[in-house]
């Protein structure tokens, strides 16, 4: 089945987006903790320099992002501080200005699922595609839509059943908002968002038996 356009937008320099990846026929992305380190470990690698994280989550067969598209300028000073050898054919192609900014950071993108996912067929014996494609992104409207959407991806697996204490689910950002660990997080913009930890942690609880009890438009 096609999916909506309306999932598909471009990126944006400077725009918060929804980034959703889903696993094709509902399969697993994830066997073990192993595949989920390291699937964060190639997006913080992929990712560097393209976007800014403030939220994510790693469910068993899909994936949520909250982001922030760098501006161009940074991009294309990103990729000029790496080693003309390392560039990829469509980083040569955006610093010619041959390729827009959305097709950078969606190649980009691609690249990093292609990478888990020959990893992830070669460690579990297994072949063919794994994400869906295209890859869903949204942008975010206003700041009632960014609020509500962290909340939306840590309570996320309140509405897929998968713990009834979203605060202690391991592969979410929520406890590393909270902690004082490094981080490649947006940590202190998104308390800011909220008005600091108390309130961050008070709006958790109270709007997420919301996201419990009803479907998110774009799941």
């Amino acid at each position: 089945m096609p999916i909506n356009e309306k999932y598909i937008e471009d990126f944006i320099e400077n725009e918060f987006m929804h980034i959703i990846c889903k696993s094709v026929s509902g399969s697993k992305l994830f066997q073990d903790d192993g595949n989920r380190l390291y699937f964060l470990l190639k997006y913080t690698q992929y990712s560097t320099g393209y976007l800014n994280t403030y939220a994510y989550i790693l469910l068993d067969n899909h994936s949520h992002f909250l982001i922030k598209n760098t501006s161009s300028d940074e991009l294309k000073s990103y990729l000029k501080s790496l080693s003309k050898d390392s560039l990829k054919t469509h980083q040569k192609k955006y610093l010619a200005n041959e390729i827009c900014y959305s097709e950078a950071v969606e190649f980009q993108m691609k690249d990093f699922f292609i990478a888990y996912a020959m990893a992830f067929n070669k460690k579990n014996d297994r072949s063919g595609s794994l994400f869906v494609n295209p890859f869903r992104r949204v942008r975010i409207i206003d700041e009632i839509h960014l609020h509500q959407l962290v909340i939306y991806i840590h309570a996320n697996v309140l509405k897929h059943g998968i713990c009834t204490e979203f605060e202690h689910y391991k592969w979410s950002s929520y406890q590393s908002i909270l902690s004082e660990k490094k981080t490649i997080l947006k940590r202190e913009e998104v308390l800011d968002f909220f008005g600091g930890k108390d309130n961050f942690a008070k709006q958790h609880q109270i709007q997420s038996q919301y996201f419990y009890i009803c479907n998110h438009q774009i799941e």
